[in-house]
């Protein structure tokens, strides 16, 4: 009779110590929710091993797992904050508004780096698991696609056009031959930096931000002449993006093609177009 109770005990045990394993397993249950699209529960699950000093395979997955949802979820967490400001009542205004920004808070305090961005009226995802990942796991196979990622490390314009195109062409160079999909999201971001770049020299008098100065070298002829030079790299860029068939990675994925199409169209035209890319008014 002891033995058999004792069996029994045991064989309960098991069951528990397997099933609470395989419905709390981190990554599992992380992956079961963004099939449900619930993507702030889904990064809150991966907690256990985002804060885990631990190395490990599960880890790395993890990081890559979070730095995809965060992304998502700049977007979606800022549509959040707008909606807070529909509600007509103070009170309940501000508890919503709380809730979002806990959230926010959360998120962060794993290593997100969700930051606002005042010209934007929103947050965004500076590339906090990204570059975790990276560091921790240097020879990761998703250090590749990490790479492109961290060229402007979130910031919706380029900071230094010149530094960020170098190493966007290196990374073009380095990659040409493997069908990232990074790599054709290089190839736009090259074609819109120099169509800003045209812009501002080749038509400094329909600037509408008044910065056409810093990128003139004060010469009209070489402006001219390193206007064209940024015009062929422009339109050489939209069409190996255009003729790769990629679709875009982010909240409009499906109007892309056709407004890089009209862009393309733009700059082969000399419309005065293209500011905005350098620029956020």
């Amino acid at each position: 009779m002891r033995f058999l109770t004792l069996f029994v005990v045991t064989i309960s045990l098991m069951t528990f110590t397997l099933s609470f394993g395989k419905t709390e397993n981190p990554l599992e249950k992380s992956e079961a929710l963004i099939t449900e699209l619930k993507f702030y529960d889904a990064l809150i699950a991966l907690e256990p091993l985002l804060m885990a000093n631990e190395k490990s395979e599960n880890q790395e997955k993890a990081l890559w797992i979070a730095n995809k949802l965060s992304k998502q979820l700049s977007y979606i967490l800022s549509d959040e904050i707008w909606d807070t400001q529909k509600q007509k009542d103070p009170d309940l205004r501000e508890v919503a508004y709380s809730k979002v920004m806990n959230k926010i808070k959360t998120i962060n305090n794993y290593g997100a780096r969700l930051t606002y961005f005042g010209m934007g009226g929103g947050y965004l995802y500076y590339y906090g698991f990204l570059k975790r990942l990276v560091e921790l796991y240097p020879n990761s196979s998703w250090h590749s696609a990490a790479e492109y990622y961290l060229i402007q490390e979130g910031s919706p314009v380029p900071q230094d056009e010149q530094k960020i195109l170098k190493a966007l062409y290196a990374y073009v160079k380095k990659y040409e031959k493997t069908g990232l999909a990074e790599l054709y999201m290089a190839y736009l971001d090259i074609a819109r930096i120099n169509h800003g770049l045209w812009a501002f020299l080749a038509h400094p008098e329909d600037d509408p931000f008044g910065n056409a100065t810093e990128y003139s070298s004060g010469d009209p002829k070489k402006d001219k002449e390193l206007a064209a030079v940024h015009k062929a790299e422009a339109l050489k860029y939209y069409a190996k993006y255009i003729v790769s068939g990629y679709m875009g990675s982010y909240p409009g994925w499906g109007e892309e093609r056709t407004e890089v199409l009209k862009n393309y169209e733009e700059i082969k035209q000399d419309k005065p177009t293209g500011y905005s890319f350098l620029v956020i008014d």
